[in-house]
């Protein structure tokens, strides 16, 4: 049986013990949800009610008193203070009118909710009504004998009287919300049991649920496990070196892996075949690095003292020495060449990105290099200005120009292009050689491959990476030979450097304004 498949069985029993659990927790949590709807649209509303009318007496109570103490001030006071006074009075009126209308409101709703959801036990309807009643009337009374200017004893027992009222009042809203609080403590006791059976019921399926899924898994590990153990063994193996192969059984997953692995030993023994040429390689590159360097001097010197004898018996000598001395010259130019090919394939260096003209550097590598007499050379019209290391791209097209010129045997035509678009620039070097053939085209940029006779098969290597440093590409076509060097006018992983004001030197390529 495939992992997937037991993966499968498992998630289909752990989601049949899931929805078990989630439809008790549903069933309890609904019971819940009922209790504390309960309270919530049964006990909190009268509460509520019974806050406002609380709140509504207090205001009756101490605007009256306010009422009385104005309706004094009145008789001792100026015009202006009167007419202040008379309109406090009236604010005071509407207030007393609001807090009325705020008990009555709530006095409605709180005989609605009890007639609907309590018994009569616990109804206290009739005696808050009677009690505001006669709070209220105790109020209108001192208010009216207070504004027809009566005084004295009457007015203070009148004020005795509804002091009593007002504390009757508040003691029988105080009595109902004993009552309430006392239904709600009722209920809390039955929402705690409820929340015990709850929390048991849970804990047991949770327990039923967490042993099954171990159960589960220990069978599936157990039918894994010893696979991958052999796998594990198979690529200790690989990584010691020796590519064993894991003994391909099953159909399953790992037997899958197991294949794969395979697959992977192959391809790690071709890989090792590879890097311990590579590193062959890398070491002839450092013995002909050391070996370049050693030659250099020497050939200067000999290219040096060639050119003094030349000038010397330059008028002396016959046509015989002459031929002589021109090959003598070749054959310096060729190691020269060839050593530096050497020397600019091995030496890596950062590129340094100036603002060029591409038509200076152009011009910079054909007058730098000694053209065949047999070969015409045909720059471009037009110029454009580019971000690069002129240093390095002069070397990519020197390259180019005298591959091209053995291309042609020295008898032929080399023609510059630049071609310009909206994110690149173009640069083509054509020439009327013969052509590359087609089985060469895609090694043509390998270290060490060169269909020369004297090449060394590192300069076009050399040229690709100097393009891949400047973030562009290299190509080459036939019918005619054309090499295509691509460079984008914004590198991207360029940072225009901050300069001074005032430079003190330009390069020979950059532009002037």
């Amino acid at each position: 049986m495939k992992i997937r498949t037991k993966l499968v069985l498992e998630v289909i029993v752990l989601f049949a013990l899931v929805g078990m659990i989630s439809f008790v927790s549903i069933m309890n949590t609904k019971q819940l949800q009922d209790s504390f709807s309960s309270i919530s649209s049964e006990t909190l509303p009268v509460l509520d009610t019974l806050k406002d009318m609380r709140y509504a007496s207090t205001q009756l109570s101490a605007i009256t008193m306010e009422i009385v103490l104005i309706e004094d001030e009145t008789r001792n006071t100026g015009e202006n203070e009167y007419r202040e006074l008379e309109e406090i009075l009236e604010i005071n009126f509407y207030k007393i009118e609001q807090a009325k209308s705020l008990f009555n409101d709530s006095f409605s709703k709180y005989s609605n909710l009890m007639i609907e959801n309590y018994d009569d036990e616990i109804n206290t309807t009739e005696e808050l009504a009677a009690k505001w009643n006669d709070l209220l009337f105790i109020s209108n009374k001192m208010i009216q004998l207070k504004t027809s200017g009566v005084s004295g004893l009457q007015i203070l027992q009148l004020n005795q009287d509804f002091n009593s009222s007002f504390d009757k009042m508040n003691a029988e809203i105080d009595h109902a919300i004993e009552l309430t609080s006392g239904n709600i403590d009722q209920r809390q006791e039955y929402i705690d049991l409820l929340v015990t059976e709850v929390t048991w019921s849970i804990v047991i399926a949770l327990n039923l649920f967490v042993l099954t899924a171990l159960v589960i898994r220990f069978l599936i590990l157990r039918s894994i496990s010893n696979p991958l153990n052999k796998i594990r063994k198979v690529t200790h193996s690989i990584a010691k070196g020796d590519f064993v192969l894991y003994p391909e059984k099953g159909n399953d997953e790992i037997s899958e892996l197991g294949r794969d692995i395979n697959i992977m030993s192959n391809d790690l023994a071709e890989l090792h075949k590879k890097i311990i040429e590579k590193e062959r390689l890398s070491s002839i590159g450092s013995l002909a690095t050391r070996f370049a360097h050693d030659i250099r001097n020497p050939l200067s010197v000999i290219k040096n003292s060639f050119e003094i004898i030349e000038i010397k018996t330059k008028n002396t000598l016959d046509d015989s020495l002459l031929k002589n001395f021109e090959r003598i010259g070749r054959a310096v130019d060729r190691i020269t060449h060839q050593t530096d090919d050497v020397l600019d394939y091995v030496s890596v260096t950062e590129v340094k990105r100036e603002k060029c003209s591409l038509l200076s550097i152009i011009k910079s590598t054909i007058k730098n290099n000694k053209i065949p007499y047999g070969v015409k050379i045909t720059i471009p019209d037009n110029d454009c200005m580019i971000l690069c290391d002129p240093y390095k791209l002069e070397i990519i097209l020197t390259n180019l120009v005298n591959n091209a010129c053995y291309a042609i045997n020295d008898d032929g035509k080399i023609i510059f292009r630049i071609i310009e678009t909206d994110d690149d620039v173009i640069i083509e070097v054509e020439d009327s050689g013969k052509g590359i053939p087609d089985d060469d085209l895609d090694k043509i940029f390998e270290p060490l491959f060169t269909t020369k006779q004297t090449g060394t098969g590192l300069g076009l290597s050399s040229c690709k990476s100097i393009i891949d440093a400047h973030e562009g590409k290299i190509s080459v076509r036939n019918n005619p030979t054309t090499f295509s060097i691509q460079l984008p006018k914004k590198p991207k992983n360029y940072q225009i450097p901050i300069k001074k004001e005032h430079a003190k030197s330009r390069s020979k390529f950059a532009s002037t304004e």
